[in-house]
């Protein structure tokens, strides 16, 4: 098994698969321009204040992950017929997720079901399975829980012990909210952007630590870009060190197990802790 892994990390993904497509661009650029274009009426909306300002607020987180999940789509689906019908469908049901987070903490449950209508919306397209949609062997997603768990407990202790961050849940709905945002938003759009699509194309034409250093660079920027994040220096720096690890190690799970469940079941885990600090 070890060999196997090892042979996976130094193949290409497809040697075969090589040529770059004009059309995945063109639609790519569609979808960005649409995201860009609503991501930016929603701050406006925003800047009106109060319940209309946070309807803009929810509204720009939906359209940002919506962004992601089209772009994953397109890349990996190579824009073919019909890929703005799911893309759409899957951005009304972010967005309902998003609005129905702001009005209730309970409301976000409603992000449980993107999972689900993603999981609905690729079944049916089987040219996405190339990105890693397939179910692995338990023993790799217990990999990917065991890799989450233990990033996330060293956060925990490092942070706690070293910046004086408290290990605490003060809100048991505002963390099951803020835990279901990562389970149906954040960590979905990640796994399926970066590991599935991005990694995936440049595995094809690369090396897998090419491939593996550029998506996890490109989820770097993600997470370091969300106004979300604290702006303290060292909450920078914390995100960089363990985004990073925690991209590079859902590659090696995307790229061992052949499915972005265990990646998936990584994040979940890491940001399962990483909601439990406050100062």
């Amino acid at each position: 098994m070890a060999g196997t892994a090892v042979v996976l990390l130094t193949a290409p993904f497809d040697p075969a698969g090589t040529g770059v497509s004009r059309q995945p661009r063109t639609a790519s650029l569609q979808v960005a321009s649409a995201t860009f274009a609503l991501v930016a009426a929603a701050f406006a909306v925003e800047l009106h204040g109060g319940q209309v300002g946070a309807l803009g607020r929810a509204l720009a987180s939906a359209g940002a992950h919506a962004g992601f999940l089209g772009l994953g789509w397109v890349v990996a689906g190579e824009a073919r017929p019909g890929w703005r019908g799911p893309v759409l469908r899957l951005a009304v049901i972010l967005s309902v997720a998003s609005v129905s987070s702001r009005v209730s903490p309970w409301g976000a449950s409603s992000y449980l079901a993107v999972p689900l209508a993603l999981l609905a919306e690729a079944r049916r397209r089987p040219e996405l399975r190339m990105m890693g949609l397939g179910w692995p062997r338990p023993l790799a997603c217990a990999l990917g829980l065991g890799a989450g768990v233990f990033l996330g407990v060293h956060l925990l202790i490092a942070a706690s012990l070293t910046f004086g961050y408290a290990v605490r849940i003060q809100s048991a709905s505002d963390y099951l909210a803020a835990v279901a945002y990562d389970v149906g938003a954040s960590a979905l759009t990640a796994e399926w952007l970066f590991r599935g699509a991005l990694f995936s194309l440049w595995w094809r034409r690369w090396a897998f630590w090419p491939a593996a250093s550029l998506s996890t660079a490109c989820a770097l920027a993600r997470y370091l870009l969300d106004p979300n994040l604290p702006h303290a220096l060292e909450a920078r720096l914390g995100a960089a060190f363990y985004v990073g690890l925690l991209g590079l190690s859902a590659c090696a799970l995307r790229a061992w197990s052949g499915s972005l469940l265990p990646g998936y079941l990584a994040t979940v885990a890491f940001f399962l802790a990483y909601r439990m600090l406050g100062q």
